[in-house]
Order: C-alpha cells, then sequence, then structure tokens
C-alpha cells in the first residue's frame, strides 16, 4: 500500500465507520482483459497487461433495507488541482456506480472547487472538516480500542495490506481476482466466479497460516457483499421464490437463464446420442446451488445482519494480517453474535463448496464465536 495521503485515508476511513460503512483502501480499478500487447525484448512473444484505470483511494459499503450503498473518497495533499479533480471524481463515480463520493484536501478548498462540488454532487472537506463531520455521527463502537482501532492505524493499515504481496505466486489469480477482476465483473457473475476462483487455489491455502486465513476472511467479506445485491435483486422481484429469483440472478435475468436451459436440453440430447460423455454436467446451475441457495435465504431472514456482519469480517481480516490474535470479547460493542454468526456461515459456505481445509472454518468460527479450535 502507498503511503501517500495516507493520513488522510484512514481519517476518512473512520469517518465512513462512525457514518455506518464498512470499508477498504486503495481499490485499484484495471482492465479484465488486455487492451495493448506488447512483444517483450527477451523471448519475442506477445504479453498481455491489463490496463489500470485508478483506484479509489477509500471505498465505504453500507446496507440500506437489502440494497448495498457505496461510497468513495478520493484523498489529496496537494494544494492545487481540486477544479480540476473535481471532474476526474465525478467521472470515477459514474464509472464505479457509486452512490456518494467525497473529496479530502489537507488544506483549503477553494470558494470555486466548493461551488462545483455542489453542482457535481460532491462533498468537499479538508482535514479539519473530517474532524468536525466525526462530532456529527457519534458511534457506541470500539473505534478508540483495538482491534477496530487499527483500522485507523496509518502504519498498521499499511502492514494488514502488506500481508497479501509476496504470498505464493501460484496464488495470483486469486490475488488479481480480490484485487481487480471482482470489482469490474458483472455482479451477478461474482457469486460463481469468487467460488471457481477460490476453489482453483483451495490446495494452497494453510489454515495455520495467519495470512491465508486472513485472504479467506477477506474473501468470505467480498462474499457476503456479493449475496447482498442478489438478495436486492432477489427481493425486488421474486420475494416469494428466492428459489426462482436466485437461479434467475445467476443469469443475469430470466432470459438469460431460459437460454442457459435451452442450451443444456439441447446437449442432453448430444449426450444421449453419444456425442458427448456420459459424466458430462449440463446443469446451468453449479453444483452447489442448493447450498448457496440455503445461505442466501438464511441471510434474507436477518438483513439487519449484513453490515455488523460486514465490519467484523473486516476487523478480523485486519488482525489475522497483522498476526494479531482477537477473540469476541475483544470487540467490545462491535460483537454481535447473530451477526458473527452470519459471518462464520459465509465461511463455512465458502470452505465447503471449494475444498478448502475444513481448518479454516474451525478458526473462523473460533475468531468470531469464540468456539474451540478443534
Amino acid at each position: 500500500m502507498s503511503q501517500h495521503d495516507l493520513g488522510l485515508k484512514v481519517a476518512a476511513r473512520r469517518l465512513l465507520w462512525r457514518m455506518g460503512y464498512t470499508t477498504r483502501l486503495n481499490v485499484e480499478l484495471r482492465g479484465v482483459w488486455a487492451l495493448e500487447q506488447e512483444r517483450t525484448q527477451d523471448r519475442g512473444r506477445r504479453t498481455s497487461q491489463p490496463e489500470s484505470f485508478t483506484d479509489l483511494d477509500v471505498l465505504g459499503i453500507g446496507i440500506i433495507g437489502s440494497r448495498v450503498h457505496s461510497a468513495i473518497v478520493d484523498c489529496k495533499t496537494t494544494k492545487d488541482g481540486s477544479t480540476g479533480r473535481m471532474f476526474w471524481i465525478r467521472g470515477v463515480t459514474e464509472f464505479f456506480a457509486a452512490d456518494d463520493a467525497y473529496m479530502v484536501r489537507d488544506s483549503n478548498v477553494t470558494d470555486a472547487a466548493r461551488q462545483l462540488a455542489s453542482r457535481l454532487g460532491i462533498t468537499a472537506l479538508t482535514k479539519d472538516d473530517l474532524s468536525r463531520l466525526e462530532a456529527l455521527h457519534p458511534s457506541d463502537l470500539p473505534l478508540g480500542n483495538g482491534p477496530v482501532s487499527w483500522l485507523f492505524d496509518s502504519d498498521r493499515a499499511v502492514g494488514a495490506s502488506a500481508a497479501f504481496v509476496g504470498l505464493d505466486k501460484r496464488l495470483k489469480p486469486l490475488l488479481d481476482y480480490r484485487n481487480f477482476n471482482y470489482w469490474l465483473y458483472d455482479e451477478y457473475r461474482n457469486p460463481v466466479q469468487l467460488v471457481e476462483q477460490l476453489r482453483s487455489c483451495a490446495e494452497l491455502l494453510d489454515p495455520r497460516s495467519p495470512h491465508h486465513l486472513a485472504l479467506v476472511l477477506d474473501l468470505a467479506w467480498l462474499y457476503l457483499i456479493t449475496v447482498s445485491h442478489g438478495i436486492h435483486a432477489i427481493r425486488a422481484a421474486h420475494m416469494a421464490n428466492p428459489d426462482r429469483g436466485l437461479a434467475q440472478y445467476l443469469h443475469g435475468g430470466a432470459v438469460g437463464l431460459r437460454e442457459k436451459q435451452d442450451l443444456a436440453q439441447m446437449l442432453v440430447g448430444l449426450r444421449d446420442a453419444g456425442a458427448l460423455p456420459a459424466k458430462v454436467d449440463l446443469d446451468p446451475l453449479p453444483s452447489y446451488y442448493p447450498k448457496m441457495l440455503e445461505l442466501v435465504t438464511r441471510i434474507m431472514r436477518r438483513p439487519d445482519r449484513v453490515l455488523p456482519a460486514l465490519r467484523l469480517l473486516e476487523v478480523v481480516t485486519s488482525a489475522m494480517a497483522l498476526k494479531e490474535r482477537v477473540e469476541p470479547k475483544d470487540l467490545g460493542g462491535l460483537f454481535d453474535e447473530l451477526a458473527a454468526k452470519q459471518a462464520a456461515d459465509v465461511v463455512g459456505f465458502l470452505v465447503t463448496t471449494t475444498g478448502l481445509d475444513l481448518g479454516f472454518r474451525a478458526r473462523a468460527r473460533s475468531l468470531l464465536l469464540g468456539e474451540p479450535v478443534v
């Protein structure tokens, strides 16, 4: 993680927590596929490099009803360029489909920049404004005590981010998905994509490694956000029939599901005729769909616990990345048993569907629920 503007980033992160968000620092947005190809000088081969678009200094994720609400914060210590930067922030907001956008500067924001911010729907803040806003958002959570306060400490934030650098090179596809591709895929693709990405690297992950455990917990954080997107779509179209709603959501809608079902029916005819191997699975839904439906249904029953569960996962991920042992009693008012169980259920789902070592589930439940690790 770059330490440039880091003080403003962790301050903005603390404000977002007070405002009811779970957060993430330095979300890089880049192309999923290469837009250009270059010929390497040493071997004369073509290599594809995804093009980097930009990055979000701070991302906030909130849950309003069943809807995922997002806020982005751009932090800069430079004194110049605030007016021009406004148009960049507006463009990134539209690209990411964020609901709210903030621009934070270390020094004064000019009147012209504030006027433009109002026209573009951006909140312009100085470092002092952050402190004033914090006072307007009191919180009963232990934001000043570890392990929650570690999120707002610059050195610890750098240390937590560094935990995912230098891991086994064979984990690169999974880390690339976590860092980049997750944020650019269509939301309805991630329920399956995340599982398959993790499944492909399951044998490389060891639950006894704090950094591997942190990675799995972080993926659970992402998956709970993914499930929340799906639940919002299901509630909008098929509140009385989550099974039908989820199946359609995984294929981008009713038309997409029908196309896959028709294709599967045609392939079944070819398989019956001997043109395809008998063992080919032609079901348009993944084999773990029943478990996914069970998880989604369970979370739908307690939507008010999703945000607390996300925050618990964010904190314990940070603790494991820093190789710090935490227990539920250390979390103070942040701990909520129902939220902790919801977070543990997401980890359990990922473990059972991807072939991860069962130790990941045991250690996650120990961190979240205080259960002994057998």
